[in-house]
């Protein structure tokens, strides 16, 4: 009978202990979610008022957003006349509205205003010129002429700033423009492909002494249209200097 007994209070026994350390790890949980948990995810789930980082630099803008539990993300850049270079131009969520601990601020970030290069346009006609400007973001700030022994007339002799530099996008640029060569000289025309009975005259009349005329058979053109010429066009030429061409014969 004694026998029997204890065979029945060991289960028992030890059923008891079982529940004991369940109840002890039950209650263990507990207090660990209820006091370290649920703190850290009610803090986690705490809605904070976002702060206007705009027109601070970067590390500035991430420290305050660090300050109020927030992260921040890099979005990119963009060219502003607005804000200085390396500052946050936009925020997204924008100032003051609610968000929650931990959340991201997304920034982007002011490259400063663009720059642009000063084109190259010497020897360009003033149109050209103006176009080229105009595509390339700038505009003409101011037009003045001078006398150029080697500029045609109304092509430009230089700018200012010149060539390769460097300025904001919108800026001024002063072209100079040529008045043509000085008192006696003149730029030689281009007048291949025209023909020579009709500008002889003129070439006379400026001083000029037409040279040697060599005639080429075997053209497609029509006899007397000049082939080439010298000087080149664009060379200089005073009154008595001589001028050649070969033309196309018969």
């Amino acid at each position: 009978m004694g026998a029997t007994l204890k065979n029945l209070i060991r289960p028992k026994a030890a059923w008891l202990r079982w529940v004991a350390w369940m109840v002890g790890l039950f209650l263990a949980g507990f207090l660990f979610s209820n006091f370290v948990l649920m703190p850290l995810f009610v803090r986690h789930g705490a809605e904070v008022e976002v702060p206007d980082v705009r027109g601070l630099d970067y590390n500035q803008a991430s420290q305050l957003l660090a300050e109020k539990g927030l992260e921040i993300q890099n979005g990119g850049w963009q060219y502003s006349q607005e804000q200085p270079d390396s500052t946050i131009l936009f925020q997204e969520p924008e100032p003051k509205m609610m968000i929650k601990r931990g959340r991201t601020v997304k920034v982007i970030i002011s490259r400063g205003t663009e720059k642009v290069v000063v084109p190259y346009l010497a020897g360009l006609s003033t149109v050209r010129a103006i176009n080229l400007l105009d595509r390339t973001g700038l505009t003409v700030s101011a037009i003045d002429s001078l006398v150029s022994d080697s500029i045609a007339f109304g092509c430009v002799v230089r700018c200012e700033p010149e060539p390769g530099v460097k300025v904001e996008r919108g800026s001024g640029v002063r072209i100079v423009v040529s008045k043509g060569p000085s008192e006696g000289k003149m730029l030689m025309p281009d007048l291949v492909g025209k023909k020579l009975a009709e500008y002889q005259g003129q070439l006379v009349s400026q001083g000029l002494v037409i040279g040697e005329v060599k005639y080429i058979s075997g053209q497609s053109l029509e006899p007397g249209t000049i082939i080439m010429q010298a000087p080149q066009p664009g060379f200089i030429v005073k009154r008595g200097d001589t001028v050649s061409f070969a033309i196309s014969g018969n």
